[in-house]
């Protein structure tokens, strides 16, 4: 499977679009687009959505996310066996005010019928 930066590179390569002429359309650094194409850091969601509506695909193209991807976890993972994206979810969770992890917890109890998440408080 490709990572996020091999997937975002693949995407504007395709294009013969060069990381300046990127930045000039979309307004985002081009080193940070270099950076992220080198996997040494993650955007952010709302630079997920720029890029993926400038390239006229989903968000889960980008990230390189398939239907296949949904399997289940029976055992929690350790730090070193989070996915990109978990990381990910977890650095968005951590950047969120008590009252909007409280707002999470509450729609992801209403997504599950798993209990665990209706009792969960900071």
């Amino acid at each position: 499977m490709k990572n996020f930066g091999e997937i975002l590179k693949e995407h504007r390569v395709i294009r013969n679009l060069t990381l300046k002429e990127i930045e000039n359309k979309t307004g985002i650094n081009n080193g940070s687009l270099s950076r992220w194409e080198r996997n040494e850091v993650l955007p952010s969601i709302d630079a997920c959505i720029r890029l993926a509506d400038f390239y006229g695909i989903s968000v889960d193209e980008l990230l390189g996310i398939s239907n296949d991807d949904f399997g289940i976890r029976t055992v929690a993972p350790t730090g070193d066996e989070l996915s990109s994206e978990e990381r990910k979810l977890l650095s968005v969770y951590q950047s969120l005010s008590p009252d909007m992890r409280e707002t999470l917890w509450s729609l992801l109890a209403t997504w599950t019928p798993d209990t665990k998440f209706k009792s969960v408080k900071n």
